[in-house]
């Protein structure tokens, strides 16, 4: 009997994370979805519903005695782990010298202490298997300059870095590590961050979502599940001579 493949998934409630989930429970995968919101346990009653498996648990990414406890979980649970998406994120939209070192640490402790923690206490069960895909999220901040985001873009850049190294440092036991970093994508998070946009500049909300989408080829923002299709593939064997790399789905934004 074929075992069947199973995902991790932080940041699962919602955006990205949320249609990760509901993407590769469709393909056969068991997933764990984690968040810290209550929402992931709507989630899981979707994937369930849906005739998917799925074991979900609110936890915080930046503790580490929690993501610890989840990662031995699903490995007692379904023996194994073949996917990590280190999804889970939060943005901060504030000139810099108007942020404070309370800001600072709670964005990098998020986004790149959680991949960091999760990273860390999957990889022997990876390395056990002598095999594994990890898809961690980058962004196009990590690439181009955006106003009032130095440090979300600065944690982004630091996991770009942090996969390229890990990807060398795991590739002996076969386990392949990239990043995705999307452009735009209409989550709660982006909205989120054009309605501060639009506070800060006296600017309507439709008008300053209207210049945001303007920064993507196609005038439009992504759905969730196209950068879910992304990380899909980089987790999966069609993916399977790439590791290190970091796959920009930002419709031309890098490229202009």
């Amino acid at each position: 009997m074929t075992r069947k493949k199973t995902a991790i998934i932080t940041g699962a409630a919602n955006g990205i994370g949320e249609a990760a989930a509901k993407l590769f429970a469709e393909k056969g995968y068991a997933v764990a979805i984690m968040d810290v919101v209550e929402k992931v346990f709507d989630v899981q009653k979707e994937i369930i519903s849906s005739g998917g498996e799925c074991l979900a648990r609110r936890g915080d990414v930046t503790n580490e005695s929690e993501v610890k406890s989840r990662v031995e979980e699903v490995a007692a649970t379904w023996g194994r782990i073949d996917v990590l998406n280190a999804n889970a994120g939060i943005v901060i939209v504030k000139p810099l010298d108007e942020t404070d070192w309370s800001d600072f640490r709670r964005v990098t402790d998020v986004n790149l202490g959680g991949i960091f923690l999760f990273c860390k206490h999957v990889l022997p069960v990876m390395k056990k298997q002598k095999s594994g895909a990890i898809v961690t999220m980058g962004s196009v901040s990590g690439h181009v300059g955006q106003t009032d985001h130095a440090i979300y873009g600065a944690t982004k850049g630091a996991v770009i870095a942090f996969t390229r190294a890990v990807a060398w440092e795991v590739a002996p036991w076969g386990i392949r590590v990239n990043s995705v970093s999307p452009g735009s994508v209409d989550t709660p998070m982006l909205r989120g961050d054009i309605a501060l946009e639009s506070k800060r500049t006296g600017k309507p909300f439709d008008e300053v979502k209207k210049i945001r989408e303007a920064e993507q080829a196609f005038n439009r923002w992504a759905d969730p599940v196209e950068i879910a299709r992304s990380i899909y593939f980089l987790a999966g064997d069609d993916a399977s001579f790439i590791t290190g790399s970091d796959l920009l789905v930002d419709c031309g934004w890098v490229a202009k």
